[in-house]
Formats: structure tokens, sequence, C-alpha cells
């Protein structure tokens, strides 16, 4: 006996999601580079409401990066067993931020609508967000009270757009705070002691570029 056709075939497209990652870098980070990013991770992250139980906790990070801080300046007058030591402090810190990464990945993937958001509030970037724009842009105090300069390379002929925020938990409370030509700007009426976020973007033919990292500084 035969059969026709006994199993029937299903023509499936399955569609893939893109999940929003966090991007790291530790690998290729300078120590002390790494050190101001993990205490300005934690800073970040203390009494944000995305999230309640940070895992490793933030008390954790903090002990790694001390850690990570005295082995280097011993480092520094020491020799190999000293540096020894520090790159075992360091293997610990990375790994500690690796957890803390998947931690705030996980966060955001529950709310995919805001993942770029979230992960960004935690003084974490996100992965394949940027582009070339991401290098180059600066913020940097005047000395002058309230005041923060913001610097990008020039991109030839375009347009840079600037944005503020004192809150990068949602992505509706950035402002701009410029639009124009000038690769350099100044903003000033800042609230001493306040700490503020910034981000940078080009404007060319082929429209507004990714936004850059987001940079952040407390106002003298």
């Amino acid at each position: 006996m035969q059969f026709a056709n006994a199993w029937p075939v299903w023509n499936c497209t399955t569609k893939k999601i893109m999940k929003t990652q966090v991007k790291m870098g530790l690998s290729q980070m300078p120590i002390e580079k790494k050190i101001v990013k993990t205490r300005f991770i934690v800073t970040s992250m203390t009494g944000n409401a995305n999230f309640g139980t940070p895992s490793p906790t933030l008390a954790s990070i903090t002990t790694n990066v001390n850690a990570v801080e005295a082995a280097s300046i011993a480092a520094k007058g020491g020799g190999k067993d000293e540096t020894a030591i520090m790159r075992a402090k360091v293997e610990v810190l990375d790994l500690s931020l690796k957890l803390l990464g998947y931690y705030v990945e996980g966060i955001a993937s529950a709310n995919p609508a805001n993942a770029e958001a979230i992960i960004l509030s935690a003084g974490m970037e996100v992965r394949g967000k940027g582009g070339n724009f991401a290098h180059g842009f600066e913020v940097s105090a005047t000395g002058n009270v309230g005041e923060v300069r913001l610097q990008r390379e020039g991109i030839g002929h375009g347009t840079y757009e600037y944005q503020m925020s004192t809150d990068i938990s949602t992505d509706a409370n950035w402002q701009r705070i410029y639009s124009g030509t000038r690769n350099r700007f100044v903003m000033s009426g800042l609230v001493s002691g306040t700490r503020y976020y910034f981000r940078a973007a080009g404007i060319d033919k082929n429209g507004l570029s990714p936004w850059s990292s987001v940079k952040t500084m407390i106002a003298l």
C-alpha cells in the first residue's frame, strides 16, 4: 500500500529576535580606566530602581575594585610577585563585572522596549551602538562653576547634536542642548554637585548617526 504525502510538510519561517546586549570590553581596557569604569557602574546602579538585587552585589564589586587599585599601586613599585597578585585581582574583578553585565542584560531583556536605556542607566554600554561616532566624544570641566565642555572630532560636512540627562533610566529623559555645526559646545547653568549624563550624534546626508557612548560628569 502506498501512502501519498503521509507526512505534511510545514513551510515555517523563523524570525530571529536580536537581544540588546551589554558591551564591556574588559580584555583591552587599561587597569586605571577599568577602575574608573567600575566605580561609575557602582555609582550608576546604587539606588537605581531598575536593579533591586544586583548580582554580584555592588558591595562585592566595590571590594574587588578596591583590591585591584591597591594591587596596582603595589605593582608599580614592586616586582614579579606584586604584578602576579595584581593580575589575579584583575581576573576576579573582570569575572564579577561580566556576571553583573549578565544580570543587567537579564533585566533589560525583560523590558525590550526600554532595554537600551536600562543598560545605559547601569553605567554600561550597549553592544553594536555608537559606530564610528562613539570614538572621539569627550566631556570635560571648564574650571568654571556649573559648566561642562562637550567636544567631538570633526565629521566634515554635517551637524552635531548633543543631549543631556540627569536620569537615563528611560530614553524620554534625554533633552537636546545643542544642534548645529560646531563640534565644541559649553553647557552652562548646571547645578553644582549634580551628576549629568551626555551623549552625541552626527547628522549628515544619511540622517542621524547612532548615539555615542554615554559620558558623565558631576558639575562643579
